[in-house]
C-alpha cells in the first residue's frame, strides 16, 4: 500500500509520504503518544499516485500493563477525486453567482428576490439606493418599497404572494418618493416556480409620465386652438370614427353636437349630409362615398377638392393623413372669396384696359428698380419696342434708351434725374424738354408695395397754348394798366375845371355880385347840383380804379359802430326828408367797436342809402339796423321801394350797370358805380354784401363784417 518492502516503524511510513503530509503525520502521532488522542489524516504518497486515510489510536494489552499504538491505512484515492470535483463545482457556482450578482447590481433597475413567504432574501444596489439604505441591511430589516397612500398601486409583497398563487406575473404602477422626489414607478413580481421564489423589479416611468402629460397638454392646446378656428375641422381615427370636431364643423354642415359626440363613422356622416342635400349632386353616390372612404387606406399626400353644393355655395376640402392613422379634414366656405376673386379679376381687367387706353404714359418700377407695369402710351411716347420692356428690365436699361431725346452735354444730369424718378419714394413732378421739341410733364407717386409709379404726358400743345395765353394776358394787363392810368389822368384833368365851375356857380347862387332872378337861381342851382354829381362820379371812378389796380390801402382803426351809424343817420335824414322818405335807425348800445377803415365803410353805407332814397317813392321808409353776428356784426339797409327785377339782380354789381329809379328814368339813378364800389370796399375788409329784393316790395342790402 505504501509501495515499501517492509514497515517496522512510523518513520518508514513518513518516508513514503509527501513532505507536508509527513510532518502532519509526525505531529498527530506525537499527540497520540503523549495524550492518547486518536487522529484521522488524509495523506498523499511521495510518488503522488495514491491518497491514503491514516487513522491512529492507542491500545492496551489484556493485562492492562502493556500499551501500544495502532495505525490503520485506507486507500481513499477515489473519494478524493469526487470531493475535488465537488469543490471545483462549488467554486464555479460561487463564481457564476458572483457574476450574476454583479450583473444585477450594475442594472439601473431595482431588482430583488423573495422566498415563498414573500420575505426579501436579496436586492441589488439600485434597490438599496432607491430606499436610501445599505445593501447589506436590506434582508435583515426587510426594507420594503413604500407606495403612495393616495395611489391605487399594490404592495410588492402582496404582489409576490399573488404571483406564486396564480403562477403569473403581477404588475402595478404607483407614485414612490425617491430622494425626496416623486417618481412614477412600475412594480413587477415574476414567479420562479422551480425555486418557490419570486423575482421583482421596478421601472422608473417618470420620464414617460412627463412626456405623456406634455403630450396631453399639447393635445388639449391643439384642440382648444382648433376649436377657435373659423374653418370647419374634423379628425377621424383609423377605423373611420369621428375623434374630434370643432363648433365650426357642426355649424357649417348643420349637424347636431349630440349626434357628433357619438363618434359616428365618416360613411354615416356622408349619408346624413346627402339626406340634407349638403353634398354635391352625384349620379352614383355609392361610388362617390367609397371614394371618400378609400382615402383612409390610399391617401399618402394631402388631397384638396372643391365641393359645389346644391345651395350654390362652394366649400374647399383638404384631407391630410394623420400620423397616428386616420384622416384630418378641413372644410372652408370659399363662396365669398370666389365671388371676390371674380370681382377682383374683372376689376383688374377693367383697370388694365383703362390703363392701356390712357393718353398718359404710365410705368411702375418695383423696389428693386425693375419694371413691373407699363402701358402702350409710355412705349409710344419714348419710342420703345414692347420687346424691350418685356421681362422686367432694370430702370437703368430703360433710361439709357431715352438718351437720343436729350442734348448729349446735359445727358448725365438728365439720366440721373430720370433714374431718381423711378427710385425715390417721394412725390414729385416736373417738366422735360426734348430735342425734338416735345414737352413732357411727369409726376411720381410712391406705392404701398414699395414701388413707384411714374406718369408722363405730352404737354407740347398745352405749353404752346399756355405761352400764347401768357402773351395775351400780358397784353391785357398792359391795356388794363393803360386804362387805369387814362381814367386817373382824365379824372384829375376834369376835377380842376370842375372845381372852378362849381366855385363860380356857388358865388352866383349866393348873390355876392348882385341879385338873381328866379330863372337865374334855377340855372346856378342846376350847375351846382350837376357839378356835385360829377364830382361824386369822378371820386367813384378814381376809387374803383385804385381798388382794381391794387393800390388802395385801408387805414383801419377801432371804430364805435353805433356812433358811426348815428352820424350817417343825421347826415341822410334831411336829404331823405326832402324826398318825403322816413329813415329809421336801430342799433343796440353794446354793439361794440369794429376794426375798420371808417371813411371807406361810411362811403359804402352812404352809397347804399343813396340808392335806397333814389329807388324809394315818396312816403316810403328806409330802415338801418345793426346787430352782433358771432365775432362780427351784420348791418342791414332795407327800403320799401320799387325793388329790383330778378334778372337785374345778377348784374347790379357790374360797373356802369344802372337800374331805373323811382322817378322812372335811369339818368337820375347814377353812373352805376356805387354798388360796385361798395362790394369792393366790403370785400377788402374781409366781409361780404348780399342783396335781396322783390319787385314792388323793396330791397334789403346786408353787410357782414
Amino acid at each position: 500500500m505504501f509501495d515499501l518492502a517492509s514497515v517496522s516503524r512510523i518513520e518508514d511510513v513518513q518516508a513514503a509520504l509527501e513532505t507536508g503530509d509527513s510532518a502532519a503525520l509526525e505531529g498527530q502521532y506525537l499527540i497520540l503518544e503523549q495524550e492518547g488522542k486518536p487522529f484521522s489524516l488524509n495523506v498523499r504518497l511521495d510518488n503522488g499516485r495514491k491518497i491514503l486515510r491514516l487513522r491512529g489510536a492507542a491500545g492496551a494489552a489484556l493485562n492492562g500493563q502493556d500499551s501500544f499504538r495502532i495505525l490503520w491505512a485506507e486507500d481513499v484515492s477515489a473519494e478524493d477525486d469526487t470531493l475535488a470535483a465537488l469543490r471545483r463545482g462549488r467554486e464555479e457556482a460561487e463564481k457564476q453567482l458572483a457574476v450574476k450578482d454583479g450583473a444585477l447590481d450594475s442594472l439601473p433597475l431595482a431588482v430583488w428576490l423573495r422566498d415563498g413567504a414573500g420575505d426579501l432574501i436579496w436586492a441589488n444596489r439600485a434597490y438599496a439606493a432607491m430606499l436610501g439604505i445599505e445593501q447589506k441591511d436590506i434582508r435583515a430589516n426587510q426594507a420594503e418599497i413604500v407606495i403612495s397612500a393616495k395611489g391605487q398601486g399594490r404592495a410588492p409583497k402582496d404582489m409576490a404572494r399573488d404571483a406564486l398563487a396564480e403562477g403569473k406575473p403581477q404588475t402595478s404602477c404607483s407614485h414612490i418618493i425617491v430622494s425626496g422626489k416623486r417618481h412614477w414607478m412600475e412594480l413587477n413580481e415574476q414567479p420562479l416556480p422551480t425555486s418557490n421564489m419570486t423575482l421583482g423589479f421596478a421601472r422608473d416611468l417618470t420620464r414617460q409620465e412627463d412626456i405623456q402629460s406634455e403630450l396631453d397638454r399639447h393635445r388639449n392646446a391643439s384642440k382648444t386652438l382648433l376649436e377657435q378656428l373659423r374653418s370647419a375641422i374634423a379628425i377621424f381615427s383609423a377605423d373611420q370614427g369621428l375623434e374630434f370636431y370643432n363648433s365650426a364643423f357642426a355649424a357649417q354642415w348643420g349637424l347636431e353636437d349630440q349626434w357628433l359626440n357619438g363618434k359616428p363613422k365618416l360613411g354615416d356622416i356622408l349619408e346624413k349630409l346627402r339626406e340634407a342635400r349638403r353634398l354635391p349632386e352625384q349620379a352614383d353616390f355609392r361610388k362617390y362615398k367609397q371614394g371618400w372612404l378609400d382615402m383612409f387606406t390610399r391617401l399618402i399626400d394631402p388631397h384638396e377638392d372643391m365641393l359645389y353644393l346644391p345651395d350654390g355655395s362652394a366649400v374647399r376640402m383638404l384631407a391630410v393623413p394623420h400620423p397616428m392613422g386616420g384622416l384630418m379634414m378641413t372644410f372652408e366656405d370659399v363662396t365669398s372669396r370666389l365671388e371676390l376673386e371674380s370681382s377682383y379679376n374683372t376689376l383688374i381687367a377693367v383697370q388694365k384696359e383703362t390703363l392701356d387706353n390712357l393718353a398718359e404714359g404710365v410705368v411702375v418700377y418695383g423696389g428693386d428698380g425693375r419694371l413691373k407695369l407699363w402701358n402702350p402710351s409710355f412705349a409710344k411716347l419714348w419710342d420703345l419696342n414692347p420687346e424691350e420692356l418685356d421681362g422686367g428690365p432694370h430702370i437703368n436699361k430703360i433710361v439709357d434708351k431715352k438718351a437720343e431725346f436729350f442734348i448729349p452735354d446735359d445727358w448725365a444730369a438728365v439720366r440721373k434725374d430720370l433714374i431718381a424718378q423711378g427710385l425715390d419714394r417721394s412725390e414729385r413732378e416736373g417738366q422735360l424738354t426734348r430735342t425734338d421739341g416735345i414737352h413732357v410733364w411727369y409726376a411720381t407717386m410712391p406705392l404701398p408695395d414699395g414701388g413707384v409709379m411714374v406718369s408722363y404726358y405730352d404737354i407740347t400743345d398745352t405749353t404752346r397754348v399756355e405761352n400764347a395765353l401768357r402773351e395775351k394776358n400780358a397784353a391785357l394787363e398792359a391795356a388794363e394798366q393803360l386804362k387805369a392810368d387814362f381814367l386817373a389822368n382824365v379824372s384829375y384833368q376834369l376835377r380842376t375845371p370842375l372845381n372852378a365851375i362849381m366855385g363860380f356857380a356857388e358865388l352866383l347862387d349866393h348873390q355876392y355880385f348882385g341879385p338873381l332872378n328866379e330863372r337865374q337861381k334855377e340855372y346856378t342851382g342846376g350847375i351846382h347840383e350837376s357839378g356835385t354829381r360829377l364830382i361824386h362820379l369822378i371820386d367813384d371812378i378814381l376809387d374803383l380804379s385804385t381798388i382794381e389796380a391794387g393800390y388802395l390801402e385801408l387805414k383801419k382803426e377801432a371804430v364805435d359802430l353805433k356812433e358811426l351809424l348815428i352820424g350817417l343817420n343825421n347826415l341822410v335824414t334831411e336829404w331823405a326828408r326832402k324826398n318825403k322818405i322816413e329813415v329809421k335807425l336801430s342799433c343796440p348800445d353794446n354793439i361794440g367797436m369794429i376794426y375798420m377803415d371808417e371813411r371807406r365803410i361810411k362811403q359804402a353805407l352812404l352809397n347804399l342809402i343813396r340808392n335806397a332814397i333814389n329807388y324809394t317813392p315818396e312816403g316810403g321808409t328806409i330802415n338801418i339796423t345793426a346787430e352782433k353776428n358771432g365775432d362780427g356784426v351784420k348791418i342791414e339797409i332795407s327800403d320799401t321801394g320799387i325793388g329790383i327785377a330778378e334778372e337785374d339782380l345778377k348784374r347790379i354789381f357790374l360797373p356802369f350797370e344802372r337800374i331805373p329809379s323811382n322817378k322812372g328814368t335811369v339818368g337820375q339813378a347814377g353812373a352805376g358805380l356805387g354798388l360796385t364800389l361798395v362790394k369792393n370796399i366790403v370785400e377788402l375788409h374781409g366781409g361780404r354784401i348780399d342783396i335781396a329784393s322783390e319787385e314792388g316790395k323793396g330791397t334789403r342790402a346786408t353787410l357782414t363784417l
